[in-house]
Parts: structure tokens; sequence; C-alpha cells
């Protein structure tokens, strides 16, 4: 019996320990259902965005009044949604008003199912030539779409030969009281006269390798580098790869064909601007008579740095050797404009132990014998005329972002008086 009790207590122990255990399994359950039913009411989730993108547009700026600059903005794929883009422009080396008509805060959609529409800007077309400029047309927002290239760039390129300037500005008389005309070259016609000038191309190189300045043209005798036009010599130097540099212009001299000694020099010239931009008119001996450079002498009748395009030098350069070379100049500077703007005449009034410095018929340096101490004055020998458009060098320093290319000097005469 007790034995009967005992087996009938455990039986009855078990059964309830049984429900406990179900009743537990199914608390445990409970969360699990309960989170199965939250997943089960969550959103589909919606298939990513389309992805929106302008190109690129070059083409040639043309001579009619206007061109029209197409930018194509697609979508990698249809939406079922309207999607609206917010775009602008911006000016690079192309400015707007001038090169191309502006647009800010503009928009344009693409219809459901449309995968792309068309901006138009409207680029100023002329016959100027110029280098090839850069302006952008740039995505702001997109609803209903991810911006992923952003910036259109339209590259307009210059397919004109014609060098746009006017022929204002100063100019000297064609005589001056107790002075004759000597020699002038007034640059009137197709070709250089080569039998006064001649080129010195290269880069100075393996002797002088960037002219002793640093300079980073070649130069050239190409017709892309010289030419005429309208009667004035023209001298460009254009941002390419050539004989190693990445720059080309000109570099001409009179050296063994026209040497001078005392007189008036007027050179009448329109001068080019940017950061790293070197024009020069100048004058080196014929003979090295007090030997190499600087003891027999250098004048520079003009040099302008052009990230200074309203201030022009006047130097001579003379003494030992370098690094113990000696110099004395002055400067001239326009008070409301650029030497960029209009032609100026350069003027030295060069007799024995002196040089004067004129810009337009104003004297604004003077150079005596006796301000050379006890160095040696070299400037009362034979001299020649050299005309050059340099890029880059010690002084003027690099270009960039901000120079534009290519960059024009522009001579109209050159004249001596005795």
């Amino acid at each position: 019996m007790d034995n009967n009790n005992t087996t009938g207590g455990r039986r009855g122990h078990l059964h309830v320990v049984n429900n406990n255990s179900i009743q537990m399994f199914f608390i445990i359950l409970l969360p699990f259902f309960v989170a199965c039913g939250k997943n089960s009411s969550s959103p589909v989730p919606q298939p990513p965005q389309a992805k929106l993108a302008i190109n690129d547009v070059s083409r040639p700026e043309g001579n009619a009044e206007t061109t029209f600059f197409e930018f194509r903005i697609s979508v990698d794929k249809p939406s079922t949604k309207a999607i609206t883009v917010n775009y602008n422009t911006a000016d690079g080396t192309a400015k707007g008003g001038e090169d191309y008509t502006a647009q800010a805060n503009t928009a344009i959609t693409l219809n459901p199912g449309e995968t792309e529409k068309i901006i138009s800007v409207t680029v100023t077309g002329d016959d100027a030539k110029e280098g090839d400029e850069v302006f952008t047309v740039n995505l702001i927002t997109a609803t209903n779409a991810v911006l992923q290239k952003a910036i259109g760039i339209g590259t307009i390129i210059n397919d004109d030969t014609k060098i746009s300037f006017a022929d204002s500005g100063f100019d000297a008389p064609i005589s001056y009281p107790g002075y004759s005309l000597v020699w002038s070259d007034e640059f009137n016609g197709t070709e250089l006269n080569t039998t006064d000038w001649s080129h010195q191309n290269g880069d100075g190189c393996p002797g002088n390798c960037g002219w002793g300045n640093n300079e980073l043209e070649f130069y050239t005798n190409r017709a892309e580098n010289l030419f005429f036009q309208d009667g004035k010599l023209i001298i460009e130097a254009k941002k390419e790869s050539f004989g190693g540099k990445g720059y080309t212009s000109s570099k001409i001299v009179t050296a063994g064909k026209k040497a001078v000694k005392f007189g008036r020099v007027d050179i009448r010239a329109l001068l080019p601007k940017g950061k790293g931009i070197w024009p020069a008119l100048w004058m080196m001996p014929q003979d090295s008579k007090y030997g190499g450079w600087p003891t027999s002498g250098e004048i520079d009748i003009m040099e302008l740095v052009g990230h200074e395009a309203n201030k022009t030098y006047g130097t001579v350069h003379f003494g030992q050797p370098a690094p113990n070379n000696s110099q004395k100049g002055g400067n001239y500077t326009l008070p409301n404009s650029t030497f960029n703007d209009a032609f100026h005449v350069f003027s030295i009034e060069w007799k024995q132990d002196q040089i004067k410095w004129l810009v337009d018929d104003k004297v604004f340096f003077t150079l005596n014998k006796a301000d050379l101490g006890s160095a040696t004055y070299p400037f009362n020998e034979d001299f020649y005329f050299i005309i050059n458009l340099a890029v880059g060098g010690n002084w003027p320093g690099n270009p960039d972002a901000t120079t534009n290319f290519p960059q024009w000097l522009i001579v109209d005469y050159i004249r001596l008086y005795q």
C-alpha cells in the first residue's frame, strides 16, 4: 500500500510537472509569434532610386551670333515618379554674359518613364582668335533620383584665326627736333624681315637651359608663334607640349645684322597679361668687350611681369658675373588701366654716359655713368635689339589657374632716331 501510494503520488506529481512545462513552453514561444506578427506587417523594401548624370559638351564656338551647347541629363533606368532637377551654370575661363548666357536656379523635369532631357546653353560666337574656354552646368539637387555625375563641362573650342584688338592708345610723333629717323621696322609685311632679324629658337639648352631664368617656353620660328596682322608683329605664347617644354613662343634678335649705339628708340606695343607672362623689349652687346654677362651690359627698354599688368620696368644689368651681378632701374605705373588695354610707346634716349627711360614720352628713370660707381660702364658700345615673350621664370613665377592662353605681344613698330 505504501508502495502504491508512493507510486500514485509520483505519477500525480509527474502530471503536475508536465502541465507546468507546457505552460512555460508557450510562454517562451509567445515573443517569437509576436515578433513574427510584427515582421509580417513591415513595409516592402523599395527599389533603389535612379542614378542621374550630365554629359560634357565640346564643340567649336562658330562665327554666327549664337551656338547652342546641348547638355544631356539622363537616368540609368526609368522611374515611376517624376524627377525634378535644379541646376545652374558657372564661369570657368568662359564668362557668363560675354561668352555664353548664364543660367541660375533653373529647374527641369523628367516625367515618369522618361530617361533623358536636354539643357541648352547659348554660346556667343565671334571671329576673334582666343584660347579654348570652359564653363560648367551644375546639377544642384534632384528629387526621386540620386546625383551620380553632377557637373557637365562645356568646352568652347576656338575656331578663329584673327586676333581682336583695337589700334587705340598712345602713338609717338614721326620726328623729333635734332634727330633723324635712321632705321625702323613698321611690320607692315606678311613675313619677318630676315635682313634685320633672326629667330633664336629653343630653350637655351645645353649651355643656358631656361635662358638662365628657369623659363618654361620653347621658342620657335613657326607661324603659330609669330605672324603678322593689320600692320603688326604678333608673338603668341601657347600652352602646348613642344620640344620637351609645356609652352611655346618666339624670340627675335638683330644680332649680327643691326647693331646700334646711341639715339632715341621708340617701340609701340600692346602687352599681354597674366601670372607667369613675361614680355620684353631689350638690348644686348654686339661684342662682349668687357667680358661675359653682365659685365658687358644689358639694356632692358621694357619688361612686364603679367601679374602686374599696369607696371613696366626699365633696367640695366652690369658688374661682376652672377651671383655678384648688379642692376639699376625704375618702373612706370599706369594709374587707371593696364598695358593690355591699349598701345603704349616704350622709349630710351641714349647718349654718351647716359640713358633715359620713357613711357608715352614721360621720363621715369635716368641712369648716368657716375651711378655705377667703380663698376665698368659698358653702355657706350654697340648693342642689338631683342623682342620676346617668355613664359615662367625666376622673376614672374610660373603660370597658374588664372593665366589664360594664348597670350600675345603685339608690336606696331620699332624706330631709331639719331
